[in-house]
């Protein structure tokens, strides 16, 4: 007699994905040690909370259904509120349907549909982050929709409506850039054709007419997640994690099993010139990368700070199935490219022996200069095997690094959140959200940026799933 298979724990009953209540507000925190006077506002985050309905799963982590949910610091206390995305993607996930074009899970599309709509719609599970673009708070993933969160019930209320123009229906980066000195948002999108279109355009933050500031066009689309920016230059990392547009026709499957890994291709650095639009581009050896630190001007180089991965084999490790049996190492390396006009080969260096995702700097401070210091979550296995999380600081000049860690919590994001006054580019604290391992329990933690120790954590009895990026929305 065969032995009977048990099937698979659900991802939502492991740390750090288990599923929070649908809709919370005004969950107060237990705190312990001393938050700042000076820190006043709200940590508002977005992350995949929900990966299986009665009829749907995600396969792929970047696909699990939307949560808005905000811790808000004030002078009686934190407290904690949460609200599960409304959008067209979980309308249909909750009916066990999958009719929008997702990133790693498949569609499930009427063959006739799939005729005479070769690609799909593209999901608007504004999953991946939520930024302030003039009054509005808005969530984005990386689609051709973005959706206006309101402040006080976090509810989605509209898509955010950009003027038509010629990069209608273009898929968007979820991570914007901020020129504070000239009063712009950036950002990159994608268009799909016989071949794919590149461009970066920039808009007012209060205003949704986007100008595109220049363009690249190629046959083979690479997978950019997000961008660098100085002063003078925009530049793409054209990673050879690639697709040929007319691959994605008539297919079912999710948006990134249609690319390939292509080492031999090298990494292509395309510099955009903000002036003109003018495009240069530069060769380097392969890498993979989901994340840019920060990129400035020096002397006569542009240099970009990213977190470079060997390979593309983490996006496999991301798969849902994967990290219900072992969690990913979250751990690439801080390099810099250094690009020089008139030299077509970039070099490339380790700054540091620290690996870390979800990197964070003194931003409105140091986006596009010269900097010291970059933040971010050092996730993965110990020499012993077992899981481990921390914040990290690296001190971009000489490669030391301090960190932060609590055995009992998985951190994501640390935000950098400036002292009001402060004179020094570590003045300030990181903010980062810790998921319990053992309890159903999550904590808003207070680090010290300078010494990177914790001033005070905010405890709710709630699980938050690990999730990507957000901000901090200062109060007035």
């Amino acid at each position: 007699m065969s032995a009977i298979l048990s099937p698979p724990p659900s991802i939502e009953t492991l740390y750090p994905f288990r599923r929070s209540p649908e809709s919370q507000a005004g969950i107060p925190a237990k705190i312990a040690g001393k938050i700042p006077d000076w820190l006043r506002g709200e940590v508002v985050r977005t992350c995949p909370a929900v990966f299986e309905t009665g009829g749907w799963r995600a396969q792929h982590w970047f696909d699990g259904l939307g949560m808005i949910y905000a811790f808000r610091v004030g002078d009686s206390g934190v407290d904690f509120r949460s609200r599960l995305l409304d959008s067209e993607t979980a309308r249909d996930a909750w009916r066990g349907e999958a009719n929008l074009g997702s990133f790693g899970t498949p569609t499930v599309r009427p063959f006739l549909r799939r005729i005479f709509e070769p690609v799909p719609r593209v999901s608007d599970n504004t999953n991946v982050n939520i930024v302030r673009l003039g009054s509005e708070l808005v969530a984005m993933t990386e689609g051709n929709r973005q959706l206006v969160i309101d402040d006080a019930t976090l509810a989605a209320t509209q898509p955010v409506r950009y003027s038509k123009g010629p990069l209608s229906g273009a898929i968007m980066s979820a991570h914007p850039h901020f020129d504070f000195e000239r009063g712009k948002v950036l950002n990159v999108a994608t268009a799909f054709g016989v071949n794919g279109v590149i461009s970066i355009y920039e808009h007012s933050p209060a205003e949704r007419q986007r100008k595109v500031v220049g363009s690249w066009r190629t046959k083979r689309v690479p997978y950019i997640h997000t961008f660098g920016l100085t002063p003078r230059h925009a530049i793409l990392i054209a990673q050879p994690f690639s697709v040929a547009p007319v691959k994605m026709l008539w297919s079912s499957k999710g948006y990134i099993d249609h690319f390939d890994w292509q080492p031999q291709e090298g990494t292509r650095l395309v510099v955009i010139d903000r002036s003109n639009g003018a495009v240069r581009e530069h060769v380097t050896d392969a890498f993979f990368f989901f994340h840019t630190v920060n990129a400035f001007e020096r002397e006569d180089a542009t240099v970009l700070d990213l977190l470079a991965y060997p390979n593309a084999d983490i996006m496999a490790s991301l798969r849902t199935d994967r990290m219900r049996a072992d969690l990913p190492e979250l751990r690439p390396s801080l390099m810099r490219v250094v690009m020089r006009p008139g030299v077509e080969r970039a070099t490339i260096e380790k700054l540091s022996d620290v690996g870390f995702e979800f990197p964070s700097t003194h931003y409105k401070r140091v986006s596009g200069r010269p900097y010291r210091f970059a933040y971010g979550a050092s996730d993965g296995h110990r020499a012993g095997g077992a899981y481990a999380s921390e914040i990290v600081k690296v001190d971009i000049q000489t490669g030391t690094s301090k960190s932060f860690g609590d055995d009992a919590l998985i951190f994501g994001e640390p935000l950098f959140v400036s002292r009001p006054q402060g004179d020094d580019e570590d003045d300030g604290v990181l903010v980062s959200v810790g998921s319990a391992k053992n309890s159903e329990t999550s904590v808003l933690a207070v680090i010290d940026a300078k010494s990177m120790a914790l001033l005070a954590s905010a405890e709710v009895p709630n699980s938050i799933p690990l999730g990507f990026h957000g901000s901090f929305v200062r109060a007035s």
